[in-house]
C-alpha cells in the first residue's frame, strides 16, 4: 500500500491527472486515493489548479528567423581555425611524422637504434656524449 508521503510526492511531481502518473505506481496511487478520499481530494485539487495555470502559460517556440540566426551564428563560430590553417597543420604534422620515422632509418642503424637513442638522450648529460659517439660511428 502506498504511503501518504509518496502519494503527495507523486501528485507534486506529475500533477492531478492519473494518466500522467508512472504506470508502475498508478494502480497503487489510485487505491490510496480510494482509501483516503479526503486527503486525495485536497492534494489533487491543489495540483489541478497548478496544472490549469501551467496549461495557460504556454510559450511559443522560436520563430524560423531566430532559429536560422542561431544556426548561422553557430556555423560562423564552429572550429578553432579557418579551413586553410587546419589543412596546413595536418600537412605539417604528417611531414614531421613521416620525416621523423623515415629519417631515423636513413643513418643505417639497425632496428631504429638511432631513433631510440635520440629519443632518450636528453634524460642525462652523459647519454648525450654516448649518443654523439654512436651517431658518428653510424655515419662513418
Amino acid at each position: 500500500m502506498m504511503q501518504a508521503s509518496r502519494f503527495e510526492a507523486l501528485i507534486d511531481a506529475y500533477g492531478a491527472d492519473p494518466a500522467r502518473w508512472p504506470d508502475a505506481e498508478r494502480a497503487s496511487a489510485l487505491a490510496f486515493a480510494e482509501a483516503n478520499p479526503d486527503l486525495a481530494a485536497r492534494l489533487t485539487s491543489e495540483a489541478a489548479r497548478l496544472d490549469a495555470a501551467l496549461a495557460l502559460a504556454r510559450v511559443d517556440g522560436p520563430s524560423p528567423a531566430l532559429m536560422a540566426d542561431i544556426l548561422k551564428s553557430a556555423d560562423e563560430r564552429n572550429g578553432f581555425a579557418p579551413p586553410w590553417a587546419r589543412l596546413a597543420a595536418a600537412i605539417a604534422i604528417s611531414a614531421g611524422l613521416g620525416l621523423g620515422w623515415g629519417g631515423a632509418s636513413l643513418g643505417g642503424a639497425a632496428d631504429g637504434e638511432a631513433a631510440y637513442a635520440l629519443a632518450f638522450s636528453s634524460f642525462a648529460e652523459p647519454a648525450y656524449d654516448d649518443l654523439a659517439d654512436f651517431i658518428e660511428d653510424e655515419v662513418r
